[in-house]
C-alpha cells in the first residue's frame, strides 16, 4: 500500500464516526440543493419558451405577421362595407337610359 493511501485511511477526521456523520449530512444537503436548483433551473426554461428556446431566435416577427395579417382583413371588410359601389358594379359604356340615370343620381 502507499504510503499516502495509509495516510487517508488513518486521517483523525476520517476515524472520527461523529466527523463522518456531518460529513454525510453536508453531502446529502448539498445533493438536495444542487436538485432544487436543477428542478428550477428545468421550469425556467420550460415556462419561458415551451422547454425549445434557440438561441437568437424569437416568437415576435411571427406574431407581429399574424397582427398585421388580422388589421389587413379588418380593413379589407371595413372598406368592403363602407364604399357604396364596386369597381365592377357600373359598366363603362351604359348602353340604355336607366343605366346612366342610375349612375348621375347615385353620384
Amino acid at each position: 500500500m502507499d504510503e499516502e493511501d495509509r495516510r487517508i485511511e488513518t486521517h483523525p477526521d476520517l476515524v472520527d464516526p461523529n466527523w463522518q456523520k456531518h460529513a454525510e449530512l453536508d453531502a446529502w444537503l448539498g445533493a438536495k440543493k444542487e436538485l432544487k436548483k436543477k428542478r428550477r433551473r428545468q421550469r425556467r426554461a420550460a415556462a419561458s419558451g415551451g422547454g425549445y428556446h434557440a438561441p437568437g431566435s424569437s416568437r415576435w416577427p411571427g406574431v407581429a405577421a399574424i397582427v398585421a395579417l388580422i388589421v389587413l382583413v379588418v380593413a379589407a371588410v371595413t372598406v368592403n362595407a363602407v364604399q357604396e359601389r364596386g369597381v365592377n358594379e357600373t359598366p363603362w359604356f351604359p348602353l340604355d337610359e336607366k343605366q346612366i340615370a342610375r349612375i348621375v343620381t347615385d353620384a
